[in-house]
């Protein structure tokens, strides 16, 4: 039963990465439907986790690994989800968007750059945290983060592409963090 759960977290790992490659499109609903696949088969990990015997040795560090693989590929499907429903047009698409109807509005730029990047380090901060049992670490980064933002954050609309992006991020790592948490006791 932990083989099975080590491979619903492979494939949590990996779904972001496909979904991504896939040509779905850009609009709203196709975005929040492709985030809805990573949280799905970390659900299924979570029930295996709650049924299975716990991982030691080598499967605790295969996964803890796949656990940091998942927090950062399906973190930003998670936070593009996340603003695209707070209605932040994603900042950034991984392929150009093709050209969308006259009804709709062009997309405007969001003003806070390198946000990927951050997001990555940010969820495996807050993984390694909760995997150290040491959650007050998650504090200490989302306070330099906001340290480090604080001068953007008066552009229009950065502060809601700010605390959306971090909750989302914050939220989907420490829920990765929680499946792993079960597979290993």
């Amino acid at each position: 039963m932990i083989i099975a759960a080590i491979l619903l977290l492979a494939a949590t790992a990996l779904a972001p990465l496909l979904i991504s490659r896939l040509p779905l499109g850009h609009g709203r609903r196709t975005n929040i439907a492709a985030a809805m696949i990573a949280p799905a088969i970390l659900g299924l990990v979570a029930v295996l986790g709650l049924v299975a015997d716990p991982a030691d040795g080598a499967g605790a560090v295969v996964i803890w690994c796949l656990t940091a693989s998942a927090a950062i590929t399906g973190g930003t499907l998670m936070v593009r989800a996340g603003l695209l429903l707070g209605g932040i047009e994603p900042w950034q698409l991984d392929t150009p968007a093709p050209p969308e109807p006259a009804t709709d509005p062009a997309p405007v730029p969001t003003p806070l750059r390198g946000g990927r990047v951050i997001g990555y380090l940010e969820r495996i901060v807050v993984v390694a945290a909760l995997g150290l049992h040491w959650p007050e670490a998650i504090a200490i980064v989302l306070a330099v983060k906001g340290l480090g933002r604080y001068p953007e954050l008066r552009e229009p609309g950065a502060a809601e592409q700010f605390i959306i992006g971090t909750l989302a991020s914050v939220v989907w790592a420490a829920s990765v963090a929680g499946a792993a948490y079960l597979l290993l006791h």
